[in-house]
């Protein structure tokens, strides 16, 4: 399919996203497996059952032995005789995966094949249970579409090649029409922050790594040859920085490291803190602790930096903006992420775009699912 086809069929699916008046609960009336006993699996059974009239047979999962997973519904696997008995009772499935390492498209498939109908998706059933489920990365309610159609049109026509504007439309359609067909090619996760098919990034780097947790980051960006001057590598969580700092010089040898144990933000301040939760750890009003952030604008005054990477659990607009003057003065590269929040996918690029720096941009994916889709920057 070509991008006109496709753009055409992204503003019907917008259309129609925006206007979908509210509807029953496509689960009512109806018995209801889910598929995935981790934890989202866990939090969609805790979401129902905040419902009245909700009957949940149980979990089905590969690791599923008979165990007791959440108020005493257990998880089998397809192939036992339970799995076989819940497909008899003709029951609606609702996948309760939601990452970036399992493919919802071949879930579903598989469901299928084994006779389960309907099968759905988060996409499908979010907006039912939005309140109760939260904050989901990209998952999106209509208000978060209602004002986004000409930003939308706005950001199509800034991508610098034609697999972003594909990859961008492909995106649109996965995430709101539920077309798990979109998004079947992926850039390799390795080449992540250094993507092969858009322009190298200037050498040597001199590299601002905002969420760097155990070095993820500049493991892919060297193991695409790049020379490394200078890395400064941000870390608020206590954990993932006591790592990094014992992995980070034998990533990148005789470069200049500079490990800072705070996060990213638009001014230098204390936020609250959700710790230990690994690569996921993240500033929020919830968070049990306190961490110092910081302006990459008040830190990093005298440095010439020519690469970004941000990767912030949803802080990037505010870490950019605290980097205005950097970029004015250094035009840096960028690898900002655009999935941690709906609006990510078009307010970044605009925003970039708004400070007529003149740069090239490049929308790539590196994971399933419209995971770690990335903002590619490239200073002309």
């Amino acid at each position: 399919m070509n991008n006109d086809e496709l753009k055409r069929r992204a503003e019907t699916a917008l259309a129609n996203f925006v206007h979908r008046k509210p509807e029953a609960p496509p689960w009512e009336n109806r018995k209801i497996v889910i598929y995935g006993a981790g934890s989202f699996g866990r939090d969609l059974a805790n979401a129902l059952l905040r419902r009245r009239n909700v009957d949940i047979l149980g979990f089905l999962d590969q690791k599923g032995i008979g165990q007791t997973v959440c108020h005493d519904l257990r998880a089998y696997n397809l192939e036992s005789s339970m799995g076989k008995k819940w497909l008899a009772e003709k029951p609606i499935v609702m996948i309760g995966v939601f990452n970036f390492s399992a493919s919802l498209r071949e879930i579903k498939e598989i469901l299928l094949v084994f006779g389960f109908s309907p099968v759905l998706t988060p996409m499908e059933y979010y907006a039912n249970l939005q309140e109760e489920l939260g904050w989901r990365y990209w998952l999106a309610r209509g208000q978060d579409y209602i004002e986004a159609a000409e930003p939308l049109r706005k950001v199509f026509d800034l991508w610098a090649d034609e697999e972003s504007k594909r990859l961008f439309l492909e995106t649109l359609l996965f995430r709101l029409d539920a077309d798990l067909a979109s998004l079947s090619t992926i850039s390799s996760a390795e080449s992540q922050y250094a993507d092969t098919t858009v322009p190298r990034w200037k050498e040597p780097l001199r590299m601002v790594d905002g969420g760097a947790y155990l070095g993820d980051a500049i493991r892919c960006v060297a193991s695409q040859r790049y020379a490394f001057d200078s890395i400064y590598s941000f870390e608020p969580d206590e954990a993932n920085f006591k790592q990094l700092r014992g992995e980070l010089a034998s990533i990148v040898g005789a470069a200049k490291i500079s490990l800072w144990p705070c996060g990213l933000w638009s001014t230098s301040c204390q936020l609250r803190f959700s710790q230990g939760g690994g690569a996921s750890s993240k500033l929020s009003e919830t968070g049990t602790s306190h961490v110092p952030v910081v302006a990459l604008d008040d830190v990093l005054i005298h440095q010439q930096i020519n690469l970004i990477k941000l990767d912030i659990e949803g802080a990037e607009l505010e870490a950019l903006s605290g980097a205005r003057r950097m970029m004015d003065k250094d035009r840096p590269g960028l690898a900002v992420c655009l999935y941690h929040y709906p609006d990510h996918l078009w307010s970044i690029p605009l925003w970039v775009e708004s400070l007529q720096l003149g740069y090239r941009m490049y929308y790539r994916a590196h994971q399933q699912n419209s995971f770690d889709t990335i903002l590619y920057a490239i200073p002309k």
